[in-house]
């Protein structure tokens, strides 16, 4: 099962929909199942429905209070409901067998960083993590932990245990 991380924010470029629809249809295409945060808006909705186009089993997982800003994918195959976020992650990070990040803000950074500190960090999962930095969209983050790895502020060897690409196909490609 791969776990998508992704903005559910609405009115995003279409660029960014874009990524996630192709994500979508790679998982579609090479017969996986999706595992994401189960809203319909913005780039779940599109990463949602193109997956499901394409016969993929959906299992969206979501928290209480994310209903009226994400609203809830009902199409899902299943949807699990947490009483809250802490409670999301927990679930996701639980079923997924790898993780593909895409483009997103707060939520989606908070994502990353939770299963790469309790994966490669703390070694409470061994599950492949690829950041998807499409049109350099990462390449601040990016730079950023390099400095921070230089001040030793993160062992270097855990830079290694994310696996970067510039596509969405790639993505799938280093989890297939």
């Amino acid at each position: 099962m791969i776990c998508v991380f992704c903005s559910g924010r609405r009115g995003l470029a279409p660029a960014l929909l874009d990524v996630a629809r192709r994500t979508g249809e790679c998982i579609a295409a090479r017969g996986h199942t999706l595992l994401f945060g189960g809203g319909y808006t913005g780039m779940m909705g599109a990463l949602a429905h193109a997956a499901r186009a394409g016969g993929a089993t959906i299992v969206g997982v979501t928290a209480e209070v994310l209903t009226e800003t994400e609203g809830s994918d009902h199409a899902s195959d299943r949807l699990i409901m947490t009483a809250d976020l802490g409670s999301r992650k927990a679930t996701m990070i639980e079923n997924a067998d790898h993780f593909v990040i895409l483009p997103g803000g707060l939520g989606t950074l908070d994502e990353l960083f939770e299963v790469w500190t309790t994966g490669p960090q703390l070694m409470l999962h061994h599950k492949t993590i690829v950041l998807v930095n499409e049109d350099g969209f990462y390449d601040g983050l990016l730079k950023w932990l390099r400095e921070v790895s230089d001040l030793g502020l993160i062992h270097p060897r855990l830079l290694d245990t994310l696996t970067v690409v510039h596509t969405a196909e790639e993505a799938i490609d280093q989890v297939a």
